[in-house]
């Protein structure tokens, strides 16, 4: 009798950590997934202000080859500005990048609690979501390190358009760096663009689960 009275005991103080356990992953999971989304917010943020900063930079490009070496004082000015603009973005791509390792991390802490959520169905779409996550933060790892790049190629080039006795050679050279770089990080950057457009869809399909 009281043998069976012990099994019962344990069996519902073990069902109990069980269920504790099961609820735990859950707000784990859930609060992992929020403060992604915050993250995400930021990313958006500093791409904004990218973008902005590279329209003023295009413009600026323009001015300059439309003024030639006959305004060199003008294009010297110019290309100042330009440098100075590279910083901002320069600090706004590090702010990104930022924000992905954060939320880079908080996908680590979702694996840690992916086998204890207590629904098959959410445990295989969380399961699906990661893995997208995972290839999207990669994807961008590398799209950070080709914008770096380029940066490091415009400055190069606005350097060189502050020296007076450059030759046209050179800075088409130049020019010819940056224009395969960018090439090269629309490419990267259209992958991250439909990693971002999978990730979003699957996530609006935990949602749904998880209700």
């Amino acid at each position: 009798m009281f043998k069976a009275i012990k099994r019962c005991i344990w069996l519902i103080v073990v069902l109990f950590l069980f269920t504790s356990c099961n609820e735990l992953a859950n707000e784990e999971v859930l609060s992992a997934f929020q403060k992604i989304g915050k993250y995400e917010n930021s990313v958006v943020e500093q791409q904004e202000k990218l973008s902005g900063l590279e329209q003023k930079q295009n413009q600026l490009y323009d001015r300059i080859m439309s003024y030639g070496i006959k305004r060199f004082t003008k294009v010297v000015q110019l290309s100042k500005e330009s440098l100075e603009l590279i910083e901002e973005r320069d600090k706004h791509i590090e702010k990104e990048y930022k924000a992905i390792q954060s939320a880079k991390q908080q996908i680590n802490t979702i694996k840690k609690n992916i086998d204890q959520l207590r629904d098959e169905n959410i445990r295989r779409q969380v399961n699906r979501l990661v893995n997208i996550a995972e290839k999207r933060y990669e994807t961008y790892g590398n799209l950070y390190l080709h914008y770096k790049e380029l940066l490091s190629l415009e400055k190069e080039l606005y350097t060189l358009l502050q020296n007076k006795y450059v030759t046209p050679e050179q800075l088409q050279q130049q020019i010819n760096r940056i224009n395969e770089q960018y090439k090269e990080l629309v490419s990267i950057n259209d992958q991250f663009n439909e990693y971002t457009e999978k990730y979003n869809k699957e996530k609006k399909r935990l949602y749904n689960v998880w209700k």
